[in-house]
């Protein structure tokens, strides 16, 4: 029976909450796993997920959002074959490549074999993100095969207004080039994470007649996936 990676790692939440007091002092640009993951098997993923939050907590990783499709998750256009993701944030650039291959997470992995098939990416931040978000935030995840980028032009000039003026911000935008393949497979594909002040001001900006005029432009540049995923705050200690 397929599960929810979601159901097994949002405990993680609060046993993960010192991560952030106890990271290193961020720098210009931030690093980032994108975990996309489809669960066979609960007990052995349970198992996986209760070491992780002491190896986070070493490396200064930050959950900003977990969730499954239709519990977080919404598919707006496009396809997503995974069930689930999981995005962490690292406060220096190589963060996520010290937590990756530490001993420490190497022995951790080798308990989820079995547990279902994944595809983790890494990403890399924006020289400015790295600072403490502020109330509950939401993602917009796109993920697309360019097929002619001079396309894009009038569609991202058309776009940059309407996205500050909904409060968003970048957090990644990378291509292929960019993008640190760390297990799985993933094709030559595009990725931008766009953060906005709640899942509510996302919706706004998506829904907005000025931005839906302008899909079509981003759509005729190639194949895209794009998904909201409801994100959070990690609780602060007292």
């Amino acid at each position: 029976m397929r599960v929810s990676l979601i159901a097994i790692f949002v405990f993680l939440l609060a046993q993960s909450a010192l991560a952030q007091s106890t990271a290193p002092a961020a720098d210009e640009r931030p690093g980032y796993l994108l975990v996309m993951g489809t669960a066979t098997n609960a007990e052995v993923l349970g198992r996986y997920a209760r070491t992780l939050p002491p190896i986070y907590q070493k490396f200064g990783g930050v959950y900003l959002a977990a969730g499954g499709v239709g519990r977080g998750i919404t598919v707006l256009e496009g396809e997503f074959d995974a069930q689930s993701i999981i995005f962490v944030r690292f406060p220096s650039f190589g963060g996520p490549n010290e937590f990756w291959w530490s001993p420490e997470y190497r022995a951790s992995v080798e308990l989820r074999k079995g547990a279902g098939t994944f595809n983790v990416v890494k990403l890399a931040g924006l020289p400015g993100n790295a600072s403490e978000i502020q109330g509950k935030p939401a993602y917009l995840i796109s993920i697309a095969e360019i097929t002619d980028r001079a396309k894009l032009k009038p569609y991202a000039e058309s776009a940059l207004p309407l996205v500050r003026a909904a409060g968003a911000r970048f957090v990644s935008v990378g291509s292929r080039k960019d993008i640190e393949l760390l297990e799985g497979n993933f094709g030559n594909v595009n990725v931008t994470v766009l953060q906005f002040p709640s899942l509510a001001a996302l919706r706004i900006f998506y829904d907005d007649p000025a931005y839906q005029k302008i899909i079509p432009l981003r759509q005729s540049a190639g194949k895209y996936t794009v998904l909201t995923v409801d994100g959070f705050v990690p609780a602060r200690p007292n």
